[in-house]
């Protein structure tokens, strides 16, 4: 499948603002570096680490964690992250590595680096009640803003640990960069950035103070952080007023002024500019938007406790943290659209389609479905190939009708429909949107046009299956709903790069849908029809949905079931439901056999694993009337050029 890649002059600018930031960066280390000469204090390290505690969340930790099949990040749905938050990371760990998400060996580094981190939080903190003492600023403050930088550093080495290293080198142009390496220096440029930005109107103590929390939080090596952290108090023996008066002859302002000159080269390039380049970094790693909206909170928490370091705030300060929350903010909400938009590899996936056709064969019955099916996506699949070979394609529409009584899987294959074309990479995301006329028609004038669009703008880059489609139209003139058919004709005409839409319902309804609109006989080119289950195939779905349960039908309940399905098959008419029917048909039979047991007071294992004929409904589907004649209607789901 061909990409959308930007053009070379768009992906050349990228290239060089991401090589002025790195540089800038690598700057700043340079600048911060402990120098040999840095007086050390003697004292041995004195700290108590509580059991299990970790700087980085489990709802973070668990969605770095990645498919070994796919190499994909994992998705958690949002009430399991908040689990997630409650469990320690030894348990996660122990728990995922026993799902073999990662190796052994792999978990250990990971503890290791967990538990590097709290105990360089606790060492670090050493002597903060003189720091805080002599730059003015609370012990809390000190606590929350290097709380900060070590979870901004640990994230960036838990996703070392966890990202194969072939996905963590990316080329920009002619230009490869490594993903890690980059991420600690924007991460660097982004601090000192904050810091330059929200320091701005502070006393030179405060802004040394501040930034010495900055540098030992970022620097890559505990001893490095702890000399360059402690100097001050080394240099002094602790004496506040040693201290101050080094200070005030100009002692330690030399890194001070590098770091300001370097941030104000950097400054053409917004902070926000800089998170924006940290955010696409993350994307090629394939990081959950949980993780970018943790660094979010992280960097808006920090620049909030730097702003009132002191205790006060002005409200120049105030404004500017206010604008930095709406830039960040903004940036998080952006990735987020853009993670779930983003094919994680565009072109012809062949394991990912052979693994969602295997699951679409394994379907009960629907033989013709499935050949249908398998057509749509041989054409589609050529039609990638022929782009990637700079052959011209065949503009078809993908839009589709399903034809059929409910029960027959139509809103199943939909699913599968979305799937193959996303992993074909003709749809970002593939996901299904379902509805029906009571989410696409208002009650008042002006409004179902709003909900109809509502709905298509949740489907873009996957599919709109409407069910019951034909309720759409046909109630008179000042019904609401031919309003909907016009925004929905529109916006297929206007996103069909990134829309499909599935209609679907009863085959004599559908038909006189899709003939009382020019504009939807003419965008309506796929029809398929979803024949009614027959009798061994009712058998089959019953079968599974026993099985499912720990069930098996005797060989009498067997004879007894076989006769009931062609009884019913018999009788069906256009309100049958097919699976569905099995499903009140199977969930009768557990509710007669929980009975039984009980009146038998027998539950051994045999027992409650065994359906007897007694267990089944003898008079299920007796009321259904006799059918009328059943004409099928011809399967026309092959493409037209459109």
């Amino acid at each position: 499948m061909e990409r959308n890649p930007q053009s070379r002059s768009d992906e050349n600018k990228v290239r060089q603002r991401l090589e002025e930031c790195l540089h800038h960066a690598h700057e700043l280390e340079q600048a911060t570096r402990a120098p040999a000469s840095l007086p050390r204090t003697d004292e041995p390290a004195r700290m108590s680490v509580p059991l299990h505690e970790s700087l980085l969340p489990g709802s973070v930790l668990t969605t770095l964690f990645r498919n070994p099949k796919t190499d994909r990040t994992i998705t958690f749905k949002r009430e399991e992250l908040t689990e997630l938050d409650a469990m320690t990371s030894d348990y996660l760990l122990n728990y995922y590595q026993s799902l073999s998400l990662f190796t052994g060996d792999d978990a250990e580094r990971l503890r290791a680096c967990l538990d590097a981190s709290v105990r360089r939080h606790y060492q670090l903190l050493r002597h903060s009640d003189w720091r805080a003492h002599v730059f003015g600023y609370e012990v809390a403050h000190e606590v929350a803003l290097l709380r900060a930088l070590l979870q901004l550093r640990l994230l960036i080495e838990c996703a070392e640990i966890l990202t194969p290293p072939l996905l963590t080198v990316k080329c920009i142009g002619e230009e490869e960069f490594d993903l890690i390496d980059d991420l600690h220096s924007l991460n660097r440029l982004l601090v000192f950035s904050l810091w330059g930005r929200l320091m701005e109107g502070a006393s030179e103590l405060l802004a040394y103070g501040s930034l010495s929390i900055c540098i030992s939080g970022l620097a890559a090596r505990l001893d490095e952080a702890q000399a360059l952290f402690e100097s001050g108090y080394a240099a002094s023996n602790g004496d506040p007023d040693v201290f101050l008066g080094w200070l005030g002859k100009g002692g330690g302002r030399k890194a001070m002024d590098q770091v300001r000159n370097i941030l104000r080269q950097a400054d053409k390039q917004g902070i926000h500019e800089i998170l924006a380049l940290y955010t696409r970094h993350a994307l090629d790693l394939g990081l959950q938007p949980v993780a970018v909206e943790f660094v979010r909170q992280t960097l808006q928490s920090f620049a909030a406790t730097l702003s009132n370091l002191d205790g006060r705030i002005s409200e120049a300060e105030r404004r500017r943290t206010a604008v930095l929350t709406a830039q960040f903010t903004e940036v998080s909400r952006n990735y987020a659209v853009d993670f779930a938009a983003r094919a994680a590899d565009p072109g012809v996936s062949e394991e990912d389609l052979n693994t969602i056709l295997k699951e679409l064969d394994a379907m009960v019955g629907l033989e013709s479905v499935k050949t249908e099916v398998r057509r749509a996506a041989n054409f589609a699949r050529m039609q990638v190939v022929r782009r990637q070979q700079g052959l011209p394609t065949v503009r078809a529409s993908l839009h589709s009708v399903f034809f059929g009584n409910p029960g027959t899987g139509k809103t199943t294959v939909a699913r599968f429909m979305g799937r193959i074309y996303k992993s074909l990479g003709l749809l970002r995301r593939g996901h299904v949107i379902e509805c029906d006329r009571g989410r696409l028609v208002a009650e008042y004038v002006g409004q179902t046009a709003v909900r109809t669009h509502a709905a298509i703008d949740a489907a873009l880059d996957g599919i709109l299956f409407i069910d019951e489609a034909y309720a759409l139209a046909g109630r008179g003139a000042e019904d609401f709903g031919s309003e909907a058919i016009e925004t929905l004709i529109k916006r297929m005409e206007d996103d069909r790069d990134r829309l499909i839409v599935i209609v679907a319902g009863y085959t004599r309804p559908m038909e006189q849908f899709i003939a009382s609109n020019p504009g939807l006989e003419s965008r309506f080119t796929n029809y398929l029809k979803f024949p009614d289950y027959q009798p061994a195939e009712l058998q089959e779905i019953f079968h599974r949905m026993a099985a499912q349960s720990g069930l098996v039908c005797s060989p009498e309940a067997e004879k007894q079931a076989q006769q009931v399905f062609e009884n019913l098959y018999a009788r069906r008419n256009e309100q049958f439901g097919n699976a569905r029917e099995m499903r009140n048909f199977f969930e009768t039979a557990v509710r007669n056999q929980s009975s039984r047991l009980v009146a038998s007071s027998r539950f051994d294992r045999e027992a409650l694993t065994s359906l007897l004929p007694e267990d089944l409904p003898t008079d299920f589907g007796n009321t259904i009337p006799a059918p009328s004649e059943i004409k099928p209607s011809a399967s026309r789901i092959a493409p037209r050029p459109g």
